[in-house]
């Protein structure tokens, strides 16, 4: 055996390559870097773990969809408001424009609200505050 070795060197090399070719091809499943971790995963489990992060990428898009349509409705909600009072104080023309009469009329209101709040403050400060104390003595 050892002299057919020492005379076919090549053929010996080759059947070892050979050998170790086809142990390493069917024993060796081929294997990457997970999708979630440092492991290494083979194709049946990668596609496992695909399925899986489409699955939750599915629901997390599903809350924000949903989150989203929340949004809309409190936008929706706010520009109802602003158009009642826009609509209560004839801002809005019906044109779609401003009416700046109107908005002006608006702008007035409220500072008079203001102005009235503000006079009521102080005359209730000018009744609380203490009255001057006088020491002058009446002289004869």
């Amino acid at each position: 055996m050892l002299t057919f070795m020492r005379h076919n060197q090549a053929i010996v090399t080759a059947t070892v390559i050979a050998v170790g070719l086809i142990v390493w091809s069917y024993g060796c499943e081929s294997k990457v870097q997970s999708l979630t971790g440092k492991q290494t995963v083979t194709r049946s489990q990668l596609t496992l773990e695909l399925g899986e992060q489409a699955k939750l990428l599915e629901t997390q898009l599903d809350n924000l969809k949903a989150q989203a349509a929340e949004r809309f409705q409190q936008l929706d909600n706010k520009d109802a408001i602003k158009a009642k009072v826009f609509d209560a104080v004839s801002v809005a023309t019906t044109s779609g424009g401003f009416n700046a009469t109107g908005l002006l009329t608006l702008a007035g209101s409220i500072l008079g609200l203001g102005a009235v709040v503000d006079n009521r403050i102080k005359d209730k400060v000018i009744k609380n505050r203490p009255l001057p104390t006088t020491n002058s003595t009446p002289t004869a």
